[in-house]
């Protein structure tokens, strides 16, 4: 027995207004290919390309993927025949259907690099972060001071979210790890000018994958 598959589709850009929608059936059940399975989930991409967690779904049958990136800045990449060949790029809150095929394994990963041994100029009680050098490119970073003060005063500090809307930017906003709550670095002196902090690239996801 095959399995029913559903879907709609709707793009407006501007002025221009393109909806489709679709209604098929998976291939039917065989001996090399019994089961029916799919996986829903979420994820967080680094600039390391990982494997998307197929669940039950055999790596040889992959349909439909449904994904999209949740952050509010950076790009999600996706390969769909393992980790090369990144050729699809997921703006930030932005969601993509794709027809998988059988080529490998999906893999994801963040379009930013990270960035080390940058030093904080200054802060501000609102969670303004303003640096000695420019983040090189926009996006949504785990930070944490190397350098003392910081909010553990120890060897690695605490991490928090940061993110930076503009290329080349000196300035970004610190949050709380739930990424909204703005964090105030300067109240008790958690940051100052002598503080160095490295930066590592994230990007939040979720997805549906499903067998062909």
């Amino acid at each position: 027995m095959a399995t029913s598959i559903t879907g709609s589709v709707s793009l407006a850009y501007g002025n221009h207004n393109h909806s489709e929608s679709f209604a098929t059936t998976a291939t039917a059940l065989s001996h090399v290919n019994p089961l029916r399975n799919h996986v829903a989930g979420g994820g967080r991409a680094t600039p390391t390309g990982a494997a998307l967690d197929p669940g039950d779904v055999s790596a040889t049958h992959e349909g439909l993927l449904l994904i999209k990136n949740t952050n509010t800045v950076g790009a999600l990449l996706v390969a769909l025949a393992g980790d090369s060949n990144y050729d699809i790029k997921i703006p930030a809150a932005t969601a993509n259907l794709i027809s998988v095929g059988t080529s490998g394994v999906v893999y994801v990963k963040a379009a930013v690099a990270n960035q080390t041994g940058l030093g904080v100029a200054s802060v501000t009680t609102a969670g303004v972060i303003t640096f000695d050098d420019p983040v090189t490119t926009a996006g949504t970073y785990l930070m944490h001071a190397t350098t003392s003060p910081d909010h553990s005063h120890a060897v690695t500090g605490t991490s928090f979210i940061m993110k930076t809307t503009s290329d080349s930017s000196t300035t970004g906003t610190v949050y709380e790890l739930d990424g909204t709550t703005e964090k105030d670095l300067n109240t008790g002196t958690i940051y100052s000018g002598s503080t160095v902090v490295t930066l590592n690239s994230i990007l939040d996801y979720r997805y549906t994958l499903t067998e062909a």
